[in-house]
């Protein structure tokens, strides 16, 4: 044997057996972040897809069901109000080719009066699962029996309709499309004041210094530093945000997730520091069944076997949780959705459906804590 490899071989082996040995016990290197808050059902977009995505009534709808967390974007009107909308352009929401920042907020068109649910074509409002007769080129219509406005109660039912009994969480039809009474767009102050108490996940897609400056100070002016998440895709954006408000949790940004997934497998994650409080990650399962990040189904098909080795490891996970890094799952729909995440041992799920969600665990109990 070389010298090399007399010395190497020892050192390679004592320094997996020390990786190994912190990633499952991280308190002994870190002292984990406490959380103001432990969020296990999100609502997307408010909860679009049992009401218009970022309305009012969306909200409400969401904290029927006991959401922990309300999940928003914003962007910045010509006027300087800071207004809830995922889109930057108004033409998937309205019909008028409009950015938000070209108007005034008195000036923002009304939603359209039914919006796609972009992650899961097809699911009902509520616990309940119905199905209409199947006629070419007519949508299917909720039960009789059922509001369309109305939170759907739990337990699970069993609603008859013209055509057949359907179990809950059943496979969805095609094309769900959430309608609602409320089709304004709302201010996040308004948010913030209707809701005080209530977490929010604020996402910043865009560059924009002024938006991120006002989002930090109504965070601050309606004291709500510990319960409100700075959330973006971009690290560029990510240190703005943190540098406007240092106060606010952050979660990952996509290179801060590929760093720490590289980390991982790497064996140094137990090893490194990390700033971020939350981790708010797609769920791997759900790639070309209702997420479809290509145009090309092979290339969906081989982003969710390889999405799926490399991010859904429970040992990354429980890591994470016993750091204090709480990870939450989006955008789930679907009750074996809901089941994955929560046996990998996240701490909540993001949905566009609250009530399903709130079903799910009202069943099951709350999530175990990381220990």
């Amino acid at each position: 044997m070389s010298p090399l490899l007399y010395y190497a071989l020892p050192a390679l082996g004592s320094y997996v057996m020390l990786s190994f040995f912190f990633l499952r016990r991280p308190r002994l290197l870190h002292t984990p972040w406490v959380p103001a808050f432990r969020p296990h059902l999100g609502a997307h977009r408010g909860g679009s897809g049992e009401r218009l995505e970022n309305t009012m009534e969306a909200m409400e709808n969401s904290m029927a069901q006991r959401a922990d967390l309300l999940e928003l974007d914003c962007h910045l009107t010509r006027d300087g109000v800071v207004v809830v909308s995922h889109d930057k352009n108004l033409f998937r929401q309205t019909g008028v080719n409009r950015d938000v920042g070209s108007l005034n907020f008195e000036d923002l068109p009304l939603l359209k009066e039914e919006l796609e649910v972009y992650f899961s074509p097809g699911k009902n409002v509520g616990c309940e699962r119905w199905a209409a007769p199947t006629v070419v080129g007519s949508p299917p219509q909720p039960p009789a029996s059922s509001s369309p406005l109305g939170p759907t109660p739990c337990p699970w039912a069993l609603v008859p309709t013209p055509a057949i009994l359907l179990p809950s969480f059943s496979p969805p039809p095609p094309g769900h499309f959430a309608r609602g009474a409320d089709r304004h767009m709302v201010r996040l102050e308004d948010l913030f004041r209707r809701f005080p108490q209530t977490p929010m996940s604020v996402e910043v897609k865009e560059r924009n210094e002024e938006l991120i400056h006002k989002i930090a100070g109504l965070v601050r002016h309606y004291d709500r530093n510990e319960i409100t998440i700075w959330a973006s895709e971009k690290s560029s954006i990510m240190k703005k945000c943190k540098a406007a408000n240092p106060e606010m949790p952050t979660s990952f940004t996509l290179s801060r997730g590929f760093w720490v997934l590289l980390f991982y497998y790497l064996g140094l994650l137990p090893f490194i520091s990390i700033p971020e409080k939350f981790l708010i990650c797609f769920l791997p399962t759900i790639i070309n069944r209702t997420y479809f990040p290509f145009s090309r189904s092979g290339l969906n098909q081989l982003a969710a076997v390889v999405a799926k080795w490399l991010i859904m490891r429970k040992s990354l996970i429980q890591h994470l949780q016993q750091r204090g890094v709480q990870v939450v799952f989006w955008c789930l729909n679907e009750e074996s959705d809901f089941e994955a995440a929560f046996n990998l041992g996240a701490t909540g799920v993001i949905t566009d459906y609250p009530t399903a969600l709130r079903c799910y665990l009202d069943s099951r109990g709350p999530p175990a804590l990381a220990s």
